[in-house]
C-alpha cells in the first residue's frame, strides 16, 4: 500500500485522515491507491511520473494535487483502467474541487478517493458471492 507523498501542504493529522480513505480505497475496489500532494511542475507528466515509481503501476490509482497550481491529476494503470473509466475521474476530480473551494485539501482527496474506489468496485454476482 502506498503512502500519501508530499510536501507540507498538509498537517500530519491530514496525513493520517487520507491514509485511511487510502486504505478504505484499497478494501472496496482491490486497487492500489496513492496520493501525493505537492508540486507537479509538468502538471500531467510529472502526475504519470510519479505513478510510474509505484511499486505496482499497472493496478495502481495516483490522485495528484499541486494546491498551489490548483491542479488535480489522476493517473490509472492499465489493470486500473479498466475498472475506472475517464467519466469517474473527472466526477473524482469534480468531487475533490468542491472540497478543495472550501479550504478542505485532505476532505476533499478522501472524499475523491472514495468516490473512485465505489466506482472500480467489481459488481455483486449474487450466485457466486452466496454461500452454497
Amino acid at each position: 500500500m502506498e503512502q500519501v507523498t508530499g510536501g507540507n501542504a498538509i498537517t500530519l493529522r491530514e496525513r493520517e485522515k487520507v491514509q485511511r480513505a487510502l486504505d478504505l480505497a484499497r478494501e472496496i475496489s482491490g486497487l492500489c491507491f496513492s496520493a501525493y500532494v505537492g508540486d507537479l511542475p509538468n502538471e500531467r507528466e510529472s502526475a504519470i511520473a510519479a505513478h510510474a515509481r509505484l511499486t505496482d503501476p499497472e493496478s495502481a490509482v495516483l490522485v495528484a494535487v499541486d494546491p498551489s497550481r490548483r491542479v488535480i491529476e489522476i493517473v490509472t494503470g492499465t489493470t486500473a483502467a479498466k475498472l475506472l473509466d475517464d467519466r469517474s475521474c473527472e466526477l473524482g476530480a469534480f468531487t475533490m474541487r468542491s472540497s478543495f473551494q472550501a479550504d478542505d485539501l485532505a476532505g476533499g482527496i478522501r472524499d475523491g478517493l472514495v468516490l473512485l474506489a465505489e466506482h472500480a468496485r467489481a459488481p455483486k454476482v449474487l450466485h457466486l458471492n452466496d454461500p452454497a
